[in-house]
């Protein structure tokens, strides 16, 4: 019993031929779920326009009739699932562009973005990537990054922007984020509560959520993404300074990794380096699928690295 197969119920009550009607009855008494979850319909053997108007109610208080009720997702995902891609394309850029202008409007009046656009944010990169748009993507990504208050939400939010440039070829902003990456884990709460010892993310600030993340799927992909940024910047030699730094650093987060989380990124590494060699500035796909947290975050049960912090105890999640 799913709320797709309780709308296929409505439309087949509302809009199919008589001598389909009785097939709803047959999928009510699938099981005991499918009963209740069609609960009220009329008894086989009932006139079709009283099980209408047992579809019409049920389309009214659960689905609605008004087209614009609908959120702008439900008819971007339709249109790219019938191929409509620059359609759904250019629907999502019209509600990014209102994003992006109410924060250039807030940021000239002095005032702080709103968070209610954070999930409509995180929406917009998730679609233009799977429209295989990263300008788009990137540019939704970098308003949602100053939208995460928690620590461990800013390191991920970082991560990803840092990703969609690299694909892009800004190399130098990528670079960039990745050293603003490294601040937040230093100083979780910028700078009121950082931590002695290196910017272990474990200092007496309120904000504890990085606290584990050396042996987290987080680190290990912020480590492979330092990597992945130094390995394609190498093309420009404008950079090379900037390399130099961004690898330095790539190495210090890996010394700091949990041996098991250390263990993977370098068996991770080989393959790259084994099976990929990098001249057009672009990197391998199982790197870029192994950077978004956003697209993996649960926990690997093969390698015992954890996707969210979590304390030192073994019923740890």
């Amino acid at each position: 019993m799913t709320d797709e197969l309780r709308l296929a119920a409505v439309l087949v009550g509302l809009h199919g031929c008589a001598v389909d009607l009785p097939l709803l009855h047959e999928v009510r008494e699938t099981d005991f779920d499918t009963w209740c979850g069609l609960g009220g319909m009329p008894e086989p053997g009932a006139d079709p326009a009283e099980l209408r108007s047992w579809a019409r109610d049920l389309d009214d208080s659960l689905f609605g009739t008004d087209p614009t009720d609908e959120p702008l997702f439900t008819w971007t995902g339709l249109a790219h699932e019938q191929g409509l891609f620059e359609l759904a394309r250019a629907a999502l850029i019209r509600r990014l562009d209102d994003i992006d202008f109410r924060a250039y409007y807030d940021a000239r009046d002095g005032k702080v973005m709103e968070r209610r656009d954070a999930s409509q944010l995180g929406s917009l990169v998730h679609e233009f990537e799977q429209l295989g748009d990263t300008f788009q993507a990137r540019r939704a990504q970098r308003l949602y990054v100053p939208l995460q208050t928690r620590a461990w939400d800013r390191v991920s939010a970082l991560l990803r922007l840092a990703r969609l440039e690299r694909e892009e070829g800004r190399f130098g902003a990528a670079i960039r984020t990745l050293a603003s990456l490294r601040d937040t884990l230093a100083e979780p709460d910028g700078g009121a509560g950082a931590g002695v010892g290196g910017g272990s993310g474990s200092g007496s600030g309120s904000d504890k959520s990085l606290g584990h993340w050396q042996r987290t799927n987080l680190g290990a992909y912020i480590v492979e993404e330092h990597y992945a940024v130094a390995r394609t910047a190498a093309t420009d030699t404008a950079l090379a300074d900037e390399v130099r730094a961004v690898t330095v650093a790539a190495g210090e987060l890996l010394a700091r990794l949990s041996g098991t989380a250390r263990a993977n990124v370098e068996r991770h590494l080989a393959g790259t380096t084994d099976t990929h060699t990098d001249t057009h500035g672009t990197t391998d796909t199982h790197a870029d699928s192994r950077t978004d947290i956003h697209t993996d975050t649960g926990a690997n049960p093969d390698t015992g690295v954890s996707a969210e912090p979590t304390p030192p105890q073994p019923s740890a999640g």
